[in-house]
């Protein structure tokens, strides 16, 4: 991997880079590497999400609420009307 190497005064950083104390006024070494980026994310299918879930524990919850129009304050009336213990 091919690298930039060069030692400057740490008072050319200024504004570009925060630096701590102990190294202002002086020289540092100034190392730059090229940084590959990756073009975009992976792209995911159906299937490869489906295969992923397989026999997985987020599988099993799935259908665990039923589809309604319910909001999840109406589910919490649900809940503590069914459990509440007043004693």
């Amino acid at each position: 991997m091919e690298a930039v190497r060069q030692i400057i005064d740490s008072n050319l950083l200024n504004g570009v880079i925060s630096l701590p104390k102990d190294f202002q006024n002086k020289k540092v070494e100034i190392i730059i590497f090229l940084k590959e980026e990756k073009t975009g994310l992976p792209i995911f299918t159906k299937n490869d999400i489906d295969a992923m879930l397989k026999d997985s524990v987020t599988e099993s919850l799935i259908g665990v609420l039923p589809q309604s129009d319910l909001s999840l304050e109406d589910y919490r009336a649900e809940r503590l009307s069914k459990y509440e213990r007043t004693d």
